[in-house]
């Protein structure tokens, strides 16, 4: 049942990003965010073997803007970092390497609309599960898919 909803979904979301002639990095965040967002609300873990490779792939796929998709990694997985380091117990550190591998495909003037973008799913996350302890990589997820794609 869980892989035929995940194929579901990620059916949906492929033929979303392929009407609006989205970008590459849409159909990639697609393919890995589903897994991650799946395994984050179940195992509360975004795993390196997923994170890693995303953010390689995504950075790839920035090749003809390498230095502003740096940038903008770097900024945006650093802002996830300082409030780790912040609040530890706000976020898990499989949240700040995803970060700062979704930050790639992020023009500049789209950090902050991520963020709070993916703090806003976050919590309405929350509210749904009624529960205060919940992932933010599905937030981080969706809310990098819809600025990239839409």
């Amino acid at each position: 049942m869980t892989t035929v909803l995940l194929a579901s979904v990620l059916g949906s979301l492929w033929t979303v990003a392929a009407a609006l002639d989205a970008p590459p990095s849409s159909y990639v965040l697609a393919l890995f965010g589903i897994v991650l967002a799946a395994t984050d609300l179940r195992h509360h873990r975004l795993p390196d073997a997923l994170t890693l490779p995303l953010g390689a792939a995504l950075l790839l796929l920035e090749f003809h803007r390498l230095g502003a998709a740096v940038l903008a990694a770097v900024i945006f997985g650093g802002a996830h970092l300082a409030v780790r380091r912040w609040r530890p117990h706000l976020m898990g550190g499989g949240d700040v390497k995803l970060a700062f591998g979704l930050g790639a495909p992020l023009a500049l003037p789209l950090l902050l609309p991520a963020a709070i973008l993916s703090s806003t799913v976050t919590l309405v996350l929350a509210a749904v599960r009624r529960s205060r302890r919940v992932p933010h990589g599905p937030g981080l997820l969706a809310a990098t898919w819809a600025l990239t794609t839409l």
